[in-house]
């Protein structure tokens, strides 16, 4: 079958690799239908998540083609979305909703990313092996469609998870979405617009990307353009840095900007030490989240929000050929998805 890989240098080329099959009873296997260009993904194709050639693509939507004899919840045909992260959601982490630690595999397993977290495949080709597939599958509401959910399995929930919480325990309070870094730029839009669909009165979103200020001003959230880290911006009880950036400055305006026992996560993919304000958020009670994101409990909840139509996701979409790969890593958009 045909898989695209990252051979280095910023490359992609398709490769003729075997077409993968049922290895254990709870296995599926499932042909992508749409995959989603990760914000991760981009640290590939710049070098940044090793060097070594890898199966390129982990965030997807597809048709069940085969079900291994142990697979209860799905049959040949059923449309999916599917985990990046690999998860057994049987073992106790991932029964208290800590997925990203599930204990059958190395914690960091996923598909896409080359050895250093598990061969499982890419996203980007003819068919893909899903073990635990009754955990790591969730079936795509009739009034969904691929492009829109491709990003399910990944950024999307990424999203969700950043703001939902706080406004959860706050309903309808304002939210603060730091981008400016630019590390995480489809996950700022959509959490930018999931907050709105999640009722917050106003949603007050920073970039220094004009490009993804005027999206963001079509989502419904209020656009602010700053092109350093800012400092004034008041409190929030609701904050999210999606920035990502190494000087970990715009993580430190991010948490300073948020309320006395208010609630900051960040999805910003950070690989070394950056400094925190720890006294000030320990004289305010902030509380902080970082880390992976546990999929399986939340993409029921966006898979929900996009069937019931209260959230658009296509303004921060282009979409793509699927063979259009020449395109793929000079194209600056947001966030693009490539179909079949």
């Amino acid at each position: 079958m045909q898989q695209l890989m990252y051979v280095g240098n910023g490359q992609l080329a398709w490769q003729e690799v075997d077409t993968p099959s049922i290895t254990n009873p709870t296995d599926a296997i499932v042909r992508p239908m749409a995959v989603s260009v990760c914000d991760a993904d981009r640290a590939v194709l710049r070098g940044r998540l090793g060097r070594e050639p890898s199966a390129f693509g982990h965030e997807f939507v597809g048709d069940v083609v085969e079900v291994g004899p142990e697979v209860c919840q799905f049959t040949i045909g059923d449309r999916v979305s599917v985990s990046f992260k690999i998860a057994c959601g049987e073992c106790d982490r991932c029964q208290k909703g800590f997925s990203a630690a599930c204990r059958a595999v190395p914690i960091g397993s996923a598909f896409g990313f080359g050895s250093n977290f598990g061969v499982w495949g890419g996203a980007v080709s003819d068919a893909v092996r899903v073990p635990y597939a009754d955990a790591m599958m969730f079936k795509l509401p009739n009034t969904v469609f691929y492009e829109d959910a491709a990003s399910v399995g990944d950024n999307l929930s990424d999203a969700l998870r950043c703001v939902a919480p706080g406004l959860e325990h706050e309903p309808g309070t304002p939210v603060l979405i730091m981008a400016g870094g630019g590390g995480a730029p489809s996950i700022s839009l959509y959490a930018a617009a999931i907050a709105v669909a999640l009722g917050s009165e106003q949603v007050d979103y920073t970039d220094r990307d004009v490009q993804r200020l005027a999206i963001a001003e079509r989502l419904g959230a209020n656009p602010i353009k700053v092109d350093a880290p800012p400092t004034e911006l008041g409190e929030y009880i609701v904050t999210a840095d999606t920035s990502g950036h190494p000087s970990g400055k715009w993580l430190a305006s991010t948490l300073q900007a948020t309320a006395p026992y208010g609630y900051c996560t960040s999805c910003g993919a950070y690989h070394g030490s950056v400094p925190v304000p720890l006294g000030d958020m320990y004289l305010r009670g902030v509380q902080f989240t970082i880390g992976w994101t546990n999929t399986l409990d939340l993409m029921p909840t966006v898979l929900d929000l996009l069937a019931r139509k209260c959230l658009d996701v296509s303004p921060i979409h282009t979409v793509l050929d699927w063979r259009d790969i020449d395109r793929l890593a000079e194209n600056q958009s947001p966030k693009l998805v490539l179909t079949r």
